[in-house]
């Protein structure tokens, strides 16, 4: 027969691997003091996009982002790194020839915390927290819209065109929701849901233009008259002259407003997010196309939001707890000026 474990012997040892499990969670820790080093990447700019820019634009285009780049370094975090390497990236962003003129581009910062761990010294480089900013793009914040789709299905009905429906969907999918309530913090420099930031010039048009029910319902009739599938088209077609027909035409003139209580997204209740466009007389084309016009980024406006966030990271020794710094220290104003006029 088997010999049974001593119950005090089971109970040493599990008290033994509990202590020791606590010991080496403890050792986990970010190393605060430690020296940073600061690594720019260079990643490709300019050849994920399909607009044409020569080599003369691309060229003068990455050393305005390289004074960019400069002047998000002089961040008092990154100016003395300290806990942590810094790495600055760059990349395109898809570029649309029927809104964009500058060269749309992001930069990316990597805050590659260093740790304690198990009593070695470890540098988090796999996939570690960042910030970045979007560089003339003027829809941003991956605000939302109407997302319209085109999939044709097997037997489409008779007379149905593929090009004009993808044409009219375009149509549609170019408006978007106000992406929260809009803050004018200093001329040319606007704040949308208490965080997300656009830096622009203030003597431009409007970089967004509203958009009428009017002219929102005109689009998605069309869109929805020409889809491939005549049941699917008549049943929304019906439910959207319903709605349409809920508004006098003063009302027709008035802004849209996000309201989710109809198939149309679309009400009077300026409590909703206005409906918006792209204005595309935003850019000034006298500027080169390598000019920066349009900037913008993360950074909520609640300090005391940023200090305690920075402070839960710090207490949970996560490597977030540098990006709050970041936050916490960034100062918008100084990057007004790399708005070219």
């Amino acid at each position: 027969m088997k010999k049974m474990k001593n119950p005090k012997q089971s109970l040493f040892i599990v008290v033994f691997f509990c202590i020791q499990l606590l010991l080496c969670a403890q050792e986990s820790r970010l190393l605060l003091d430690k020296p940073g080093k600061y690594k720019m990447k260079y990643y490709n700019v300019y050849n994920q996009n399909d607009c044409n820019f020569t080599k003369v634009e691309t060229s003068a285009n990455y050393q305005k982002l390289l004074t960019l780049t400069d002047a998000i370094r002089r961040n008092p975090v990154l100016a003395d790194l300290k806990g942590f390497d810094c790495v600055a990236s760059k990349t395109s962003l898809s570029c649309n020839p029927l809104y964009d003129y500058g060269i749309p581009s992001q930069i990316w910062i990597d805050f590659c915390s260093w740790s304690l761990e198990n009593g070695k010294e470890v540098c988090w480089t796999d996939e570690p927290p960042e910030w970045s900013v979007d560089v003339n793009c003027l829809r941003t914040f991956g605000v939302s819209g109407f997302n319209v789709t085109t999939d044709v299905p097997s037997n489409p009905k008779q007379g149905f065109t593929v090009d004009k429906w993808e044409k009219a969907a375009d149509k549609v999918n170019e408006l978007f929701f106000q992406p929260g309530k809009k803050e004018a913090l200093f001329k040319g420099i606007d704040r949308y849901k208490g965080e997300s930031v656009i830096i622009y010039n203030p003597d431009r048009p409007a970089y967004w233009l509203p958009v009428t029910i009017r002219e929102a319902f005109a689009l998605l009739f069309d869109y929805y008259r020409l889809g491939p599938d005549q049941t699917t088209s008549e049943s929304i077609l019906n439910i959207l002259n319903q709605e349409y027909a809920r508004f006098s035409e003063a009302e027709r003139e008035s802004i849209a407003h996000f309201d989710s209580g109809f198939i149309s997204d679309i009400s009077t209740d300026s409590t909703g997010m206005p409906l918006m466009r792209l204005n595309t007389a935003y850019w000034n084309k006298t500027l080169p196309r390598s000019a920066i016009q349009f900037l913008s980024f993360y950074c909520p406006g609640d300090k005391d939001y940023i200090m305690n966030e920075k402070a839960e990271h710090l207490k949970n020794n996560e490597g977030t707890y540098h990006v709050s710094r970041f936050i916490e220290a960034l100062d918008i104003s100084i990057l007004v000026h790399i708005i070219e006029k």
